[in-house]
């Protein structure tokens, strides 16, 4: 957890993913964001079966 110092690296990616998750909300893409995941998903495990 010493990362999350300014300029650290888990710090830029909560910042980078706060403002990508605001946008998203904004935008409506939050729905394609989870369709895009929801089928990564099925064809992840439809390939390990």
């Amino acid at each position: 957890m010493r990362d999350l110092v300014p300029g650290g690296y888990l710090f830029t990616h909560m910042i980078f993913w706060t403002i990508v998750a605001m946008v998203a909300v904004g935008t409506n893409a939050v729905a394609i964001i989870l369709s895009v995941g929801l089928v990564l998903l099925v064809l992840e495990t439809a390939g390990k079966a």
